[in-house]
């Protein structure tokens, strides 16, 4: 399967060389940098994991691009992070049992393990990649997301870090709904997605290696013992678009799949084989109608275990009305490998004011259950993002 899918990328990589060689355009390039605070007042929390007062993100992103003689468009990417989690999921993994050295799931990152503790700042060059995207489709090459991840689509929500589904912060540290297809992180891979047609796109990414120490993924990283180590991640997607125009009504769609060989890493490296190679699959839709928007999202992986299998769905209504963004999310999980139950909401409103600020309020509730303890969680939450242009300069 490897073998056939590299071979599906030659063509386009073959061509790299020759748009290179072409003259180029001006040279457009900006630098923006990012930061989002995450403040929760007052949680009422009756878990053993203490609910985080503060929490933030700063992001330095930058972006060169240039189109050649031919009409082919290279542009250059990269964005570095700095974050402050919460303390026990740092990257989404968390332990939530008393069994040390306990295996993690290689996809959702949960585990029986104890409660794992990282104080750490932590600052990652998530994003560094070549893109070329001309009439063939679009190659790209170095640090980024995975096709599978990037067709996704689902539930909208009035936060950005602090959402129910695929969280960025986690200010419980209970969140476990995750159905984005984000099997790789940021880890060095090859992708190339089709030109759309007749509203679909597909796509196809290559990853050597899946270990790379994400802020948002990192399983490898483990809950003090045992931990998967993630090779020859392929993935397939498929994105679709549709908008009826008389009606005013739009659907999109997201289908993923992945494959990847997963082996056992371990403080001693002796012990027996645990992992096994590891399959995801992932759906998606968004389907909008003038303000409202109602969105869901399905994921099932076998998180690299036997008889270990992740599963989690979500959905969302949405709504824009007198310039505030208002939204509703629901989501449940299931981790057998951990044993874990999750069920959450939010209920969220969230405005822009100019450009450059967004400030967003939500009520969430997080619980999550195994057959001996049950964590619950509920509060308010206030998330405040502050975004600036430092750069914006054209040149050859």
């Amino acid at each position: 399967m490897l073998k056939q899918t590299l071979t599906s990328f030659a063509a386009p990589l073959m061509l790299l060389p020759a748009a290179l060689a072409q003259d180029t355009g001006p040279i457009e390039a900006q630098l923006d940098v990012e930061s989002t605070v995450v403040v929760s007042p007052h949680i009422d929390s009756d878990a053993n994991v203490d609910a985080e007062k503060i929490l933030g993100e700063f992001s330095v992103m930058g972006n060169a691009e240039t189109v050649l003689e031919n009409g082919v468009r290279v542009r250059a990417r990269g964005t570095l992070r700095l974050q402050a989690d919460h303390t026990g999921r740092a990257g989404g993994i968390g332990g939530f049992g008393n069994t040390k050295g306990a295996p993690v799931g290689a996809f959702s990152g949960l585990s029986l393990a104890p409660l794992n503790e990282d104080n750490d700042i932590r600052g990652r060059l998530e994003t560094a990649y070549l893109q070329i995207d001309g009439g063939y489709g679009e190659v790209r090459v170095g640090k980024d997301r995975g096709v599978a991840g990037r067709f996704f689509e689902g539930p909208k929500s009035a936060l950005t870090h602090a959402r129910l589904d695929s969280s960025l912060l986690d200010p419980t540290g209970l969140g476990a709904t995750r159905t984005r297809h984000d099997v790789s992180g940021p880890s060095l891979k090859a992708s190339y997605a089709s030109p759309r047609l007749i509203g679909l796109r597909a796509g196809v990414s290559v990853t050597p290696q899946a270990d790379a120490d994400g802020l948002d993924r990192r399983p490898a990283a483990g809950t003090g013992g045992i931990a998967p180590k993630t090779r020859n991640v392929v993935e397939l997607a498929l994105n679709g678009t549709r908008r009826f125009r008389e009606s005013g009504w739009r659907f999109d769609v997201g289908l993923g799949w992945s494959n990847a060989d997963v082996t056992t890493r371990s403080e001693n490296d002796v012990l027996a084989p645990i992992y096994e190679d590891m399959q995801t699959w992932s759906a998606g839709t968004r389907i909008e109608k003038g303000d409202w928007t109602l969105g869901a999202s399905w994921l099932n992986s076998d998180n690299g275990l036997p008889n270990g299998d992740y599963s989690s769905w979500s959905a969302g209504l949405f709504r824009e009305a007198y310039n505030i963004d208002f939204s509703a999310e629901y989501g449940e999980s299931e981790d057998r490998n951990a044993d874990l139950e999750s069920q959450g909401w939010r209920l969220s409103a969230g405005r822009n004011f100019g450009r450059d600020a967004r400030v967003a309020v939500a009520y969430l509730h997080d619980d999550l259950q195994s057959p001996l303890q049950n964590w619950q969680a509920h509060g308010v939450v206030f998330e405040v993002t502050l975004s600036q242009e430092i750069v914006q300069v054209t040149g050859n």
